[in-house]
């Protein structure tokens, strides 16, 4: 209207008589106001020009997403949970010819973040009706040496094992399903001394003014200490020094005897590379989930979490004395850290796109965690704890992501244990009343269909 009403003027400019201007000024107005004119149209057909170019891009971004979302329901390894929509179509954009891993064995290590992976785990469990291999209820948190007597009443073979334990791979390989793979995370060692000797209270053991200074009564205390030279004890260290190592199965005894130590620690590196099909590192946790999808072709959804157990009040040590002391200690996760470190990284690289994935889903997970949670308050040993949104307490993804890896290992426990009568089960049900985690008649009936990345980003994409 304004492009019509500017050139009506124009027009009757030129056409208008002039006859205080000479000739030669009148042509001049003229060429001019042509001039003017021309520029004018040349604008009004760009714009039609871009607004066609514009509309027609988002025809055919729609066009493709339905394409797309119809080569899922053709292709995908697995059926899309819910009716497709912004998860599937973002799922396809890094869609592999592969089919999804069933079977899993984790080593879960002490203070490396693995209680996260554990609830991934019992989380895809729970979706794709896959089954734990877990204890009789209720479990304990001692760490445990796997036998069969301890198994879960009426189910000696599972699909997925995810829990502390004394690492034994034999036995693991013959109570989980074929084709099964071993993975586990490490974190540096120095890191995991310092979480570890806060989050387990080691302080109290050892009080003094200053975390530090706690820490240099512990070690004071071992001053003479044979560890590692002549004794494999180490009073007060279990799942504190050498805890990684410990927890994948290396054997303090034979390294003691061993005439030579270097090499027994070369052996065990090789055989563990052998063991573990992939190892993850904690200081790259986005990305080693990352990682985790693409080696056993899950899908956005199932890598989703919620940051658990994060002190409020986070320990400093700074005297390069105290931190060489706690590397000198922890010498054998460290040999086993560097070692895979390296071996991380060679995978990584293996990886086209990891990195252009890794972005698309650390969006993700924030969107999902801005859907989910709405606040914090102070949770187990002085550590976070999420309140969920009203929407979150509605959604299965978002109340599992945020229950206790304790809590939800024993609620499964007591749904699946043939030896716990259904009398004792509703008083088991008033143990598990937090609301913003997982209760027992959520995990018998709650619906798990719900694709949480749609809800969380159904306020900005309609399907």
């Amino acid at each position: 209207m304004v492009y019509r009403e500017i050139e009506h003027w124009i027009e009757s400019a030129i056409s208008s008589d002039l006859p205080s201007k000479s000739l030669q000024q009148y042509r001049m107005y003229e060429r001019s106001l042509n001039q003017i004119l021309q520029v004018l149209r040349r604008i009004k057909c760009l714009t039609y020009g871009m607004f066609l170019i514009t509309f027609t891009t988002l025809v055919l971004y729609l066009v493709r997403d339905v394409m797309t979302v119809h080569l899922i329901s053709q292709q995908a390894s697995f059926p899309v949970r819910t009716r497709p929509g912004f998860a599937a179509a973002i799922q396809m954009e890094f869609h592999q010819e592969c089919s999804p891993q069933q079977n899993i064995i984790f080593t879960k290590t002490h203070k490396t973040g693995s209680s996260t992976i554990t609830n991934i785990l019992l989380r895809y469990g729970e979706v794709y009706n896959k089954t734990q291999l877990l204890y009789k209820y209720p479990s304990s948190t001692e760490y445990k040496k796997l036998v069969p007597e301890r198994l879960l009443t009426g189910r000696t073979t599972a699909n997925i094992f995810a829990q502390h334990a004394n690492f034994d791979h034999s036995f693991l390989k013959s109570h989980i399903y074929n084709t099964s793979k071993t993975f586990t995370i490490l974190r540096s060692p120095v890191s995991q001394f310092l979480s570890a000797f806060s989050f387990f209270e080691k302080t109290k053991l050892y009080p003094a003014d200053t975390f530090e200074e706690s820490i240099k009564l512990f070690f004071k205390s071992h001053g003479h200490d044979k560890y590692l030279t002549e004794s494999w004890f180490c009073k007060n260290c279990g799942m504190l020094v050498n805890a990684n190592s410990v927890d994948m199965g290396f054997d303090l005894e034979g390294y003691v005897k061993a005439d030579d130590k270097n090499k027994f620690v070369s052996n065990f590196l090789e055989n563990a590379a052998q063991t573990w099909d992939l190892v993850l590192i904690t200081e790259y946790f986005d990305l080693s989930l990352v990682l985790l999808k693409r080696r056993f072709c899950l899908q956005f959804e199932d890598i989703l979490y919620l940051r658990s157990l994060e002190r409020i009040k986070k320990e400093r040590v700074e005297e390069p004395y105290t931190l060489a002391k706690i590397a000198e200690m922890q010498r054998l996760d460290i040999a086993l850290y560097d070692y895979f470190n390296a071996t991380f990284w060679r995978e990584v690289e293996k990886e086209e796109g990891i990195f252009e994935e890794l972005a698309i889903f650390q969006k993700l997970n924030k969107q999902v965690q801005s859907f989910c949670v709405q606040g914090s308050r102070v949770g187990y040993q002085g550590t976070y704890a999420n309140v969920l949104s009203p929407k979150g307490r509605e959604n299965f993804q978002c109340v599992a992501m945020n229950t206790r890896c304790l809590n939800f290992i024993r609620l499964l426990e007591a749904r699946d244990d043939m030896a716990v009568e259904p009398d004792n089960l509703d008083q088991i049900a008033l143990e598990y009343t937090d609301p913003d985690s997982l209760n027992l008649n959520q995990v018998k009936h709650m619906d798990r269909t719900e694709n949480v990345i749609d809800l969380a980003y159904k306020n900005r994409f309609r399907f």
